[in-house]
């Protein structure tokens, strides 16, 4: 077992440099694009060769900034679905509902050719949108660099949640608005 400090250092600069912690605070909206560990390191399109990845163990020993009543919004792939599980409990989150994001393009995948990344949408204690909302559930869009996620879906985080206090966890960019933290920021 890593300890957290260790493990932060791991993922944010792959065990080179020291690195920040995660922010302090009660954040009532979360969104996380996770650097899952898939078990097909080796082949040419593995998470590995493109950014430092995280054991399921390592995930769910992470202790996330989140206030009482929070929204948690987590990117999954299909052959990782099951293994969020744990993570979203381990952070205090109960599964609700999720979003699709189709893409143009098929990429990597076991059994079949992934079109689709999952959008999964978790809760701790009370945290439902205005019901008023119109927010739909499938997103197409194109696909981009390697796991990068359309600008578009933080517009729809903001519009469900617009008094948000919001984290992006394992960011690649900062957005205005937002705390971000990630190892490409």
């Amino acid at each position: 077992n890593l300890s957290m400090n260790k493990l932060i250092t791991k993922y944010l600069t792959d065990g080179k440099k020291e690195a920040p912690p995660l922010p302090a605070g009660d954040y009532n909206v979360i969104y996380a694009d996770p650097p899952w560990k898939y078990s097909n390191s080796g082949i040419s399109g593995a998470a590995e060769n493109h950014y430092p990845t995280m054991t399921i163990e390592e995930l769910c020993n992470l202790k996330i900034p989140a206030s009482e009543n929070a929204v948690l919004f987590l990117w999954v792939t299909n052959p990782i679905l099951v293994e969020a599980i744990p993570v979203i409990k381990s952070w205090g989150f109960e599964y609700k509902t999720n979003m699709v994001w189709v893409k143009d393009i098929a990429g990597q995948g076991f059994y079949v050719k992934g079109q689709h990344e999952l959008l999964l949408i978790c809760v701790k204690g009370s945290m439902r949108p205005d019901d008023s909302l119109f927010v739909r559930s499938v997103v197409s869009l194109p696909r981009q660099e390697h796991s990068k996620k359309p600008e578009v879906f933080y517009e729809i985080i903001e519009e469900m949640y617009p008094e948000g206090k919001y984290l992006e966890l394992f960011a690649r960019n900062k957005r205005e608005g937002w705390d971000s933290w990630g190892n490409e920021l």
